[in-house]
């Protein structure tokens, strides 16, 4: 039997919360639940000590590459045969009713379908966090005044979302398979593909924080804000050539370099010229839509790289 739905878990090193997650799943024929462990050092005791991982319909897949979460999760791409994809987080985990939930969607005609989420501590889900608090708000938004554009390319998180595997698979989609941000640009190719997209008014999805995650302590490891960069600056040339950019990416992380990095802030200046015909176009743009504090910032270093001062 082909399962009706596919659920990809990327993990490396937390067993203990891999647990938890699959518990939130319900064993069913209908669902494939296809766990990737990116080579974490004690893999190969897993299945005799975790019980969870040979449960019916599961499949653990060990790769020694250490690639991180978006080459674990085009692994488990290979190996998706439903009709509709889910990914979770290996610390996160559904809420009771998920299976309900997304079978009550199994037959609808849209190609991603969004659903709100709960954010807690993962130490302590009976406290709340604000992890991700923006795709509640874009959904919100959405089903306020029916604008698509948010949702389309701005949730930026490939979980609390299911996929018809179709979608993936005409465009062929992946995961880049970088440290950081490996899911923004995914999300953005299945919000800019979809023929048809719903949001609805449910909880699906539980994510949690823990201070040693890749998300915690935004932009302050080493080399993190250059690799988050690249990612939202092909983000931004995708729809700017697309004609499909509202609002850009960068200038969050321009401002940051401003503060942090201006080596990098000037390195990413002259990167504009790939895709603008002057340096008066691509002040424009980028500073649209921004706050007052980084429109002046921005024009202020930037005559200065123009004066070649910096």
């Amino acid at each position: 039997m082909i399962p009706t739905f596919s659920i990809i878990i990327p993990h490396k090193e937390i067993p203990d919360l891999l647990m938890r997650c699959l518990r939130s799943i319900p064993v069913s024929e209908d669902i494939q639940v296809i766990v990737v462990d990116d080579n974490s050092a004690d893999a190969d005791s897993y299945l005799d000590k975790y019980p969870e991982l040979s449960r019916p319909y599961l499949g653990f897949i060990r790769t020694t590459k250490g690639g991180g979460a978006g080459y674990a999760r085009n692994v488990g791409l290979e190996y998706a045969q439903g009709k509709w994809i889910l990914f979770a987080d290996a610390d996160d985990f559904f809420v009771e009713d998920m299976y309900d939930i997304i079978c009550s969607y199994a037959d609808s005609e849209a190609d991603v379908i969004y659903f709100k989420n709960k954010a807690v501590l993962s130490d302590d889900i009976s406290i709340k966090s604000n992890r991700s608090s923006y795709v509640n708000k874009n959904i919100d938004q959405y089903l306020s005044d029916g604008v698509e554009w948010p949702i389309r390319t701005k949730m930026y998180v490939p979980w609390g979302k299911i996929i018809k595997r179709s979608l993936i698979v005409k465009h062929n989609i992946r995961f880049d398979e970088v440290v950081y941000s490996n899911d923004m640009y995914f999300s953005l190719l299945i919000g800019y593909y979809a023929e048809n997209i719903r949001a609805v008014d449910r909880v699906l999805y539980v994510c949690t924080f823990r201070s040693n995650s890749l998300a915690a302590d935004f932009c302050s490891k080493p080399d993190e804000l250059k690799k988050r960069a690249e990612v939202a600056f092909r983000s931004d040339v995708f729809l700017i050539q697309h004609h499909a950019c509202k609002k850009m990416e960068m200038p969050v992380y321009l401002l940051i370099m401003l503060r942090k990095d201006r080596a990098l802030f000037k390195y990413f200046f002259e990167k504009w010229d790939e895709m603008y015909p002057s340096k008066f176009s691509a002040l424009r743009d980028v500073s649209k839509n921004t706050s007052l504090k980084f429109t002046i910032l921005y024009y202020i270093y930037t005559i200065l790289v123009w004066l070649r001062i910096v």
